[in-house]
């Protein structure tokens, strides 16, 4: 592992995990490929019940790498949605995302895939992709679970960025706190059952009410329909979110979400 872009060390029985690719915490091949790594040798130690995931300095985790867009480093494994979100999934110990500052894109996808996610009520999460002509693939089909499919269309499409406070009154987050995340997350670690391997916590296994989803998703395409400059992303975000809500199951819906992303940056590449 490649301390120089995550940094691992013990707070007793937890593994606290720290991206440190300044001055964002950006997820480029070689971050992407620590954190692999950390998460795996975490993971593997008997001495171990509990991962934290946070961010050094200034926040959790601003995404992808900008300069490795649309470049073969950006598709090298191991890739952000095909293997370190499933990876984390795959943990038999709880993984606690601990967010500050700003969690952003592939940042804030990489912090729906945790079991939990601890956040400072202050920290600023947005899913922009729209803004680099994609969509997040994960996020359209985590975020929906978490928040309901309304909000969730609002956060992606609109592209905005909101503060972590806004979704106290949903399932996002286990815990808010006003500073201090790592100890937070520590706190919140300390009632669980760490005695084996965590169950149903995961987002992909959270149930959403979908006969709510159909009155939200029309809206939005009215809304687009009435922009003469709506984008083809701005269309397909919708068309993924509508995958969380019609698909079969998760992974038929993120397969689908996967697909669309991969044609639009193919035509980013081109352009």
């Amino acid at each position: 592992m490649n301390a120089a872009f995550v940094r691992s060390e013990r707070q007793g029985s937890v593994a606290l995990l720290t991206l440190a690719n300044p001055p964002v915490n950006s997820l480029s091949h070689a971050t992407r490929l620590a954190l692999w790594h950390a998460l795996v040798a975490a993971d593997e130690d008997p001495a171990i019940d509990a991962i934290v995931l946070t961010g050094a300095d200034r926040g959790f985790c601003a995404g992808g790498e900008l300069g490795e867009l649309h470049s073969p480093r950006q598709r090298e494994w191991p890739g952000i949605s095909s293997h370190l979100l499933p990876r984390i999934e795959a943990c038999t110990k709880p993984v606690v995302a601990a967010m500050h500052g700003f969690a952003v894109g592939g940042g804030l996808e990489l912090a729906l895939a945790c079991h939990h996610r601890v956040a400072d009520r202050r920290t600023r999460i947005a899913l922009p992709e729209i803004r680099h002509g994609v969509l997040p693939p994960s996020g359209s089909q985590r975020m929906p679970r978490a928040i309901g499919v309304a909000r969730a269309l609002a956060l992606i499409v609109d592209a905005g960025t909101v503060a972590a406070d806004v979704y106290a009154d949903t399932s996002l987050f286990d815990a808010l706190c006003d500073d201090g995340v790592v100890a937070a997350s520590l706190e919140f670690l300390d009632t669980l059952d760490r005695s084996g391997p965590p169950a149903g916590a995961l987002l992909r296994h959270r149930a959403f009410s979908k006969a709510d989803a159909r009155a939200p998703l029309a809206s939005w395409r009215r809304r687009l329909a009435a922009m003469p400059d709506a984008s083809d992303a701005m269309w397909r975000c919708i068309d993924a979110v509508e995958c969380a809500v019609e698909a079969a199951d998760f992974d038929a819906g993120l397969a689908e979400a996967k697909r669309m992303h991969d044609e639009l940056s193919r035509r980013q590449a081109r352009a």
